[in-house]
């Protein structure tokens, strides 16, 4: 193994490490049981989604929802790393549905506290790691104030979070924790229809 080879697989391992690790804190004192969740927060339907701007894991800098604007766009939100397989059950069924779409997109946003900024280079090549290569323009991660995001959406950071925007960045349709095959359905079918609106 060379130094080189040594000094990445580290990296990684220490970025796993700050990523296992709550996102904005300590975790859930409950494991969110699987199925969409009750809606407790109040629903964001027909409010514009908050601007979100950092880098992607390609290093670019991206604003979600302008850089995503006329197009349909489901953005998926998570404050604690084991809330990753709550995204993926939105993300994944979205993605192979409408990945060829040149009108519909996605995005996912894992919120930071700035307390872990220090470990930025190492979180992101864990993620980037992680993740295969044609996401990675799509996972834009904010490191700073969670707490305003989560005020703003009046959401439970405990769970996972997906929004469906239209072209505009208004919100249309949410939903949190693990997807059903309900929901899934409801996710598709409002997003066929905001893409067939003109």
């Amino acid at each position: 193994m060379t130094a080189c080879t040594k000094t990445v697989r580290i990296a990684l391992a220490a970025g796993m490490v700050f990523l296992t690790a709550a996102y904005c804190g300590k975790g859930p004192e409950e494991k969110p049981d699987k199925g969409r969740q009750p809606m407790k927060e109040h629903t964001n339907i027909g409010a514009l989604f908050p601007a979100v701007t950092a880098k992607n894991l390609e290093g670019t800098m991206a604003t979600v929802p302008d850089d995503a604007r006329g197009k349909v766009t489901l953005v998926a939100v998570a404050f604690l790393q084991q809330n990753q397989g709550q995204l993926d059950s939105w993300l994944n069924p979205f993605v192979e549905t409408f990945g060829s779409r040149d009108d519909v997109t996605f995005y996912e946003i894992p919120m930071i506290s700035s307390g872990y900024i220090f470990m930025k280079p190492m979180i992101d090549m864990g993620m980037r790691g992680g993740l295969p290569q044609f996401k990675h323009k799509h996972v834009v991660t904010m490191y700073g104030d969670v707490r305003r995001y989560t005020d703003i959406l009046g959401i439970d950071p405990r769970y996972g979070h997906a929004f469906l925007l239209d072209r505009e960045g208004a919100v249309r349709w949410q939903g949190r924790g693990y997807a059903t095959p309900e929901a899934l359905r409801d996710l598709v079918d409002t997003a066929e229809k905001l893409s067939a609106a003109q």
